[in-house]
């Protein structure tokens, strides 16, 4: 029996478990598993930033392992690699998060590290300033490569001004202005976010509750107001690279917020259009002429809106025949929408994913995390299934026009090209 805690389903024992007021831990257990995964997600992340800290939650989230009050950075690394498991770190442009995987019985010893971190980082000055100039290596890393560069660019033109739109890990201006009272400050404020604890796998869960109790003494949550951004579609962008061969575009338009009712019919239209090998850019661009090595559709959800696009790359003298390409198959979308067949494979290979995820602890956690931070409803994967499989190809084709028109389309271009050959392509493809 589960002490202290909502039981959200009996088949799968997850449960959702109130700690205080800024915390809340959903778990499933699996018995037969020799291990458990666990991750803190901090509600906030780089859209929650001013454009002159650009990038600080990020510096924060490299900063937590740099020492605490009691632990030097060496003996917080010693400690993870004695424990044999795997520890890692990210930012989102919503959320800081760290995720673990540890065999069951070092689940106390993760736990107490985890809290300590995230609750007693020094942010020393002279830690700072050497962690900011590897902060800045990453950005030149993430700037050398076009295709991050293409969607950094991408994000920057569909939601200017916005800080949806600036890059998560900020630009080397805004690392360089940020001093240790700035991020001390920051980080004070993130000890105060909503939290979510997820975990998956097998593990005491009255102990981990008392350790929540005990070690994470959050006495209040402080609001995260956020304000939805204001797209800009059919805007034009690029960045000419002539030292490349290749040219990378991102075509993107808005999406819908995480828990919005088309959220299920997106996923399957995003597959359709470009999620998997037998969809229409794959099959169009790759399979029938070889204009393209690399080419996918993607979707992002957030709390209140969302993103979906697709992007591809090719040798600059294949672009005519892309366009040519990217017409017919518009075209034959606008006209005919997409078949039963399509949309029901579509289902099947997304609802497929999901299942076989089901095997891995971390993307089980992974999945809770996100339901519990996005929702105010956890949907059990039967659910998710049933979503899936209760969409047609109705409900489909009567949104196409609204996601999917060339002329929604904002159009970023990284490689030797110039805004004026873009400029005539996209004028090109909406005609």
């Amino acid at each position: 029996m589960i002490r202290g805690g909502l039981i959200l389903s009996e088949k799968n024992k997850i449960t959702l478990t109130r700690i205080n007021p800024a915390v809340r831990i959903i778990a499933e257990q699996i018995p037969k598993f020799y291990s458990f995964s666990m991750g803190f997600f901090i509600n906030n992340g780089s859209r929650d930033e001013s454009a002159g800290e650009n990038g600080i939650t990020h510096l924060i989230e490299h900063m937590l392992f740099k020492g605490t009050s009691r632990k030097s950075a060496l003996e917080i690394v010693k400690l993870m690699e004695s424990l044999g498991g795997a520890f890692d770190a990210y930012t989102t442009k919503e959320n800081l998060i760290i995720i673990t995987k540890f065999l069951s019985e070092h689940i106390a010893l993760v736990f107490e590290l985890i809290a300590e971190i995230l609750l007693e980082s020094k942010i020393d000055r002279n830690d700072l300033k050497k962690e900011k100039s590897v902060v800045l290596e990453e950005i030149k890393s993430s700037n050398d490569d076009p295709g991050d560069a293409a969607f950094e660019l991408f994000f920057r033109t569909l939601l200017p001004g916005h800080a949806l739109g600036r890059p998560v890990a900020g630009t080397a201006r805004s690392i360089k202005q940020i001093d240790a009272l700035q991020t001390r400050k920051r980080y004070r404020q993130l000890k105060h976010q909503e939290m979510v604890i997820a975990l998956s796998g097998n593990y005491d869960h009255d102990k981990i509750v008392d350790l929540a109790k005990q070690k994470l003494l959050i006495e209040y949550a402080s609001e995260t107001k956020r304000t939805m951004p204001a797209y800009e579609l059919g805007k034009i962008a690029v960045q000419p690279r002539k030292e490349i061969s290749q040219v990378h575009f991102v075509f993107g338009t808005r999406g819908v917020a995480f828990a919005a009712p088309q959220h299920y019919q997106l996923s399957i239209m995003n597959t359709a259009l470009g999620g998997g090998m037998s969809s229409r850019l794959f099959q169009g661009l790759r399979e029938k002429d070889g204009l393209v090595y690399h080419v996918q559709s993607f979707i992002d959800f957030y709390c209140d809106c969302g993103v979906s696009g697709f992007y591809f790359l090719c040798d600059k003298k294949n672009i005519p025949r892309v366009v040519r390409r990217l017409k017919k198959i518009f075209r034959e979308i606008d006209r005919h929408g997409f078949g039963r067949e399509e949309i029901e494979l579509s289902k099947t290979y997304l609802s497929g994913n999901l299942l076989l995820s089901l095997e891995s602890s971390t993307s089980r956690m992974l999945r809770l995390a996100r339901e519990a931070v996005y929702s105010k409803e956890i949907a059990s994967v039967d659910d998710v299934v049933a979503r899936i499989n209760g969409v047609d190809e109705v409900q489909i084709n009567s949104m196409a026009g609204d996601f999917l028109d060339p002329k929604h389309y904002t159009v970023t271009a990284v490689g030797p090209i110039s805004e004026k050959e873009v400029a005539a392509i996209v004028n090109d493809l909406r005609t």
